[in-house]
Order: C-alpha cells, then sequence, then structure tokens
C-alpha cells in the first residue's frame, strides 16, 4: 500500500493510472502492467537520479491515446517514491508479467475502490473520514498543494501533474497563499480610486 500511496503523491497520478478500475477483470492496453514500472537511473542536468518510471497507457490528457513515460524521483524524506516502491517490489511474492503491477497477495488486482476502503478503515479514528474527504484523489490534490507551497511556478505545477487546463487551481488547498499574492497585487496599484 505504501508504494501505491508515494507514487500517486508524489507523480501526482490520476489512481487508475496506477491501479486497475475492476478486481475480476483488466484491460492490459490500460492496465498498469509488471512490466509497465520499473527503477532506473535517469540523468538530470548531468546528475544521475533514481526514479520509478511508469508507463501510463491512454492518459488523460493525451486524446491520440499515446503513452507517456513519468519518472517519479527519489526523495531524501520519509515519503520516498523510490524507497518504498523497492521495498515492495523486494517483498513481493507475486510479481508476473502480463499481470496488473499492483495486486493484492491472493493475485486480485488492486482496485481504486478497494484502496479507498483501505484508506477509509486505516484512518477511522485518526481522521474524521465520515464524509468521505479521504480518498485516493487526495494524493493528487496533496502533491498540487505541496508543490504551491514550496513557490513552484502555476506553469511548473501545471506540468509535474500533467493538467492540460487551469483545472489544477481547484486543487490547491492555499487560500491563505492566494489571499495574500492578490493583497500584495492590490498594494502596489498606486491609486484605487483613480
Amino acid at each position: 500500500m505504501w508504494a501505491v500511496c508515494t507514487l500517486a503523491f508524489c507523480g501526482a497520478f490520476r489512481i487508475h493510472e496506477l491501479l486497475s478500475k475492476h478486481e475480476s477483470t483488466f484491460d492490459p492496453a490500460f492496465t498498469l502492467l509488471h512490466e509497465d514500472i520499473r527503477v532506473a537511473l535517469v540523468s538530470v542536468n548531468g546528475t544521475a537520479e533514481q526514479a520509478v518510471q511508469v508507463l501510463v497507457k491512454a492518459p488523460k490528457e493525451s486524446k491520440a491515446g499515446r503513452t507517456i513515460l513519468v519518472d517519479v524521483y527519489q526523495a531524501n524524506e520519509k515519503v520516498c517514491p523510490v524507497k518504498a516502491f523497492r521495498k515492495w517490489r523486494d517483498a513481493a511474492t507475486h510479481l508476473e508479467a502480463g499481470q496488473p503491477a499492483f495486486r493484492l497477495p491472493d493475485g486480485t488486482p488492486l482496485t481504486g475502490k478497494r484502496l479507498n476502503q483501505i484508506l477509509r478503515d486505516r484512518l477511522t479514528g485518526v481522521l474524521d473520514t465520515g464524509n468521505g474527504k479521504y480518498t485516493t484523489h487526495c494524493f493528487r490534490i496533496g502533491w498540487a498543494s505541496r508543490l504551491g507551497a514550496l513557490g513552484l511556478s502555476d506553469e511548473d505545477i501545471k506540468a509535474v501533474g500533467r493538467w492540460s487546463s487551469r483545472v489544477f487551481e481547484q486543487y490547491i488547498r492555499l487560500p491563505r497563499t492566494k489571499r495574500m499574492a492578490a493583497a500584495q497585487k492590490v498594494a502596489k496599484l498606486k491609486n484605487l480610486e483613480d
């Protein structure tokens, strides 16, 4: 579960880019398979960085139905997708080519619905989950908010989350930051009454 959660968060994935939609069947043309995900050394500005590479099939932002390769880089903190993925891969005993990448120990594909239920079960008593606010979509929202809090530009946030529109602005949970930026712009105006 930790590998899926860290990838979903740090890669700003839509959950069904990582997980199957159904427990009983899967379409290999759309489902992330075991062979579609790996750890690789990626050169970034002349420096080699470890990343989990995820082959996203039929991404939402691609109307042509092409695949894209998403690199999710290591982080030097508790939420490191590379470390989590390696630990999961080393412990997993049911990894087979042609099968969904993330499956339960009995071989059943892990779905977004099942992961949402696991999150609700694990968060009950820790967070108020009664209104269903905490779902796998929170990973995508959380990453956009974190990048905004770190001061990344809207264009950078849009690129990281692979948004083709400005809809990500609805996800960013930074009301104080947005209000402060607006106030600073207003303060620069010489005279509002002119």
